[in-house]
């Protein structure tokens, strides 16, 4: 989660929070609340993980995983809501400080 939601760098929070604040400066705040929310989750692309993350930091966290970044967009588009969802039971994100990954 730390890879994904940010090192605190251009006043990002890290983490979980970091992460849904990326989608919702991408435009896709709607997506990442769907995860957190009780209802339904809704899909994410790799485009749209593409547009989140930008093309060089898409690179970085695939090279750190040892994929392609086409392989590492895929697998995160399948994978990632439904961690975040896991993540947030309640149907809200947890305190700050209160989420170790």
């Amino acid at each position: 989660m730390q890879m994904l939601g940010g090192q605190g760098t251009q006043g990002q929070a890290d983490g979980l929070a970091g992460l849904v604040d990326q989608f919702r400066a991408a435009g896709l705040g709607h997506v990442a609340d769907s995860w957190v929310g009780n209802g339904t989750n809704q899909p994410v692309s790799p485009q749209q993980l593409q547009t989140v993350f930008g093309k060089d930091r898409v690179q970085d966290m695939s090279r750190q995983a040892g994929v392609a970044p086409q392989d590492f967009l895929s697998q995160l588009s399948q994978h990632l809501p439904r961690v975040v969802d896991g993540m947030t039971p309640g149907g809200r994100l947890p305190d700050e400080g209160t989420l170790s990954v």
